[in-house]
């Protein structure tokens, strides 16, 4: 296996290859504008200018570090991704009797249904209107200080073209990010309610994707995970909540949902293999949550409209 130099070596490799820095420099140039105007009207604002020499020269520092941190990023996203796709290990297992918090009532019963029938399920206010527009605007403030990551290999190869990061329940501001906090804490709860009601033997887990889509943005059809050596990852059921605010059909987006496919077990019993054919295109609407059986379910994102937050 290679050692952690070796791995380090290999991702910055990757990152600053001429190829790889092209396709980076639209984000670094528009993000070091962004911090180069605020150093200006600061100073403006504080009765300092600067001559053209000194712009020049305070616009490359800028750049240079916008880069810097750029390339770290990139390598802390491609560790954190390649960590949480491989974790056969999520957390323990969630068991019922040991969830003390709440009353495990989260989920309704046709979602729960939906969920063991169809294979995915959908449960509408799962947060409250107020809390979701707080997780919309914590999301914004996130997505504005730059600690979200374009998936940069994936982005090449035309997979994907959002921007994620993730965060750990431990990790979140409790006075800046309530509506996080509630959100953390519910979505942390369903593990157990679905063992409780469906014996699935899910794990606990307190570490969550965030993700931002700019407007045009997409994420090619693909699975959450699978059965054989290669494409376990240890998931078994996706769960995702939305935060947009006022989201309309027109507003593309969507969540598209493909008609469940037959595990290794219903393919032994003669079940054949489904065409890939849509079930369900699911607009992100705040306060909804969707659910649905990772290795069993393709699904995409279609190209959106506008900006699009999801957990």
């Amino acid at each position: 296996p290679e050692s952690e130099q070796d791995i380090a070596y290999r991702l910055i490799e990757d990152f600053t290859k001429p190829s790889a820095l092209r396709d980076a420099a639209g984000p670094i140039m528009e993000w070091a504008q962004e911090i180069f105007g605020n150093v200006k009207r600061k100073g403006a604002q504080s009765g300092q200018t600067m001559d053209t020499e000194t712009e020049i020269q305070v616009m490359r520092d800028v750049v240079k570090e916008c880069l810097i941190r750029y390339v770290v990023k990139q390598i802390n996203t491609e560790n954190s991704e390649a960590f949480a796709a491989n974790s056969h290990d999520a957390g323990l297992l969630a068991t019922p009797q040991g969830y003390t918090i709440g009353d495990l009532e989260s989920l309704d019963v046709d979602c729960v249904k939906g969920l063991m029938e169809q294979g995915y399920g959908i449960q509408e206010n799962f947060l409250k209107d107020d809390l979701v527009k707080d997780v919309y605007r914590e999301l914004e403030m996130i997505d504005f200080e730059g600690k979200l990551s374009i998936v940069q290999q994936q982005k090449m190869a035309g997979i994907r073209s959002d921007k994620i990061c993730w965060v750990n329940y431990e990790g979140l501001d409790r006075e800046k990010q309530p509506g996080l906090l509630e959100l953390f804490k519910k979505m942390i709860s369903i593990p157990f309610e679905l063992n409780k009601k469906c014996s699935l033997y899910l794990q606990a887990s307190g570490s969550f994707q965030l993700a931002s889509y700019p407007k045009e943005a997409f994420y090619k059809k693909h699975m959450d995970g699978g059965y054989d050596s290669k494409l376990n990852n240890g998931r078994k059921v996706t769960a995702i909540f939305y935060a947009n605010q006022d989201w309309t059909s027109s507003d593309g987006g969507q969540l598209r949902l493909y008609k469940r496919r037959p595990n290794p077990f219903q393919l032994e019993k003669g079940a054949c293999e489904p065409e890939d054919e849509m079930e369900h295109d699911v607009n992100p609407v705040g306060g909804r949550l969707v659910l649905f059986r990772s290795r069993d379910i393709p699904h995409e994102v279609l190209p959106t409209g506008r900006k699009r937050f999801a957990v």
